[in-house]
């Protein structure tokens, strides 16, 4: 333990409730929802468009029903199911990963109250997928599918910025999303 201490270069624990965890997992499903929402509206405009042939008010329904209905309800829905299962899941209860990067591999803690032992995984930087800059988190994509999130305000151990640095020149992809989200003012 001594000698992993002195070999660690940055630390961040990292601690959510379900409204930052509700956050990131919107922003994972982002593009789902995309898609899902325009098969829908495309599905139901092309069903009130061969509808129009044979009743034009039941058509032009179904229409207005794939745009409102794909557009806007969908996503609606989507997003309010995630806030409902993260507020059964955490129950105002907080979860809490420590961060832990080494000169070639990062370690993930998962601190757990409740459990005896604490979990975690280690990941070598060379398999690490990308690095997605967003508003005050850091995305680590352990994989296409599967992402950790670091609370940038969570360093312990260096700044973000040079962990930030630090994963880049690991030749690890950097993809700035900062601004995502963001309303620029015009001059």
């Amino acid at each position: 333990m001594e000698k992993e201490d002195k070999d660690l270069f940055f630390k961040n624990i990292t601690t959510l409730n379900e409204s930052d965890i509700t956050s990131f997992q919107l922003f994972a499903l982002k593009r789902h929802t995309i898609i899902v929402a325009t098969i829908i509206t495309i599905l139901l405009c092309g069903l009130g468009a061969g509808l129009c042939f044979v009743n034009t008010y039941v058509g032009s329904a179904i229409i207005i029903a794939g745009i409102v209905g794909g557009a806007f309800f969908f996503p609606y829905l989507s997003r309010e199911q995630i806030k409902k299962q993260n507020a059964v899941l955490f129950s105002g209860g907080k979860y809490v990963n420590e961060f832990d990067f080494y000169e070639n591999h990062m370690k993930v803690t998962n601190i757990d109250e409740e459990r005896e032992e604490d979990y975690y995984q280690t990941f070598e930087y060379q398999n690490i997928y990308k690095l997605v800059d967003f508003q005050d988190f850091i995305f680590i994509y352990v994989s296409k599918n599967q992402s950790f999130l670091i609370l940038k305000t969570g360093m312990n151990k260096g700044t973000i910025t040079e962990l930030i640095d630090f994963l880049k020149n690991k030749n690890i992809k950097y993809v700035d999303k900062k601004s995502l989200g963001e309303i620029k003012k015009k001059k």
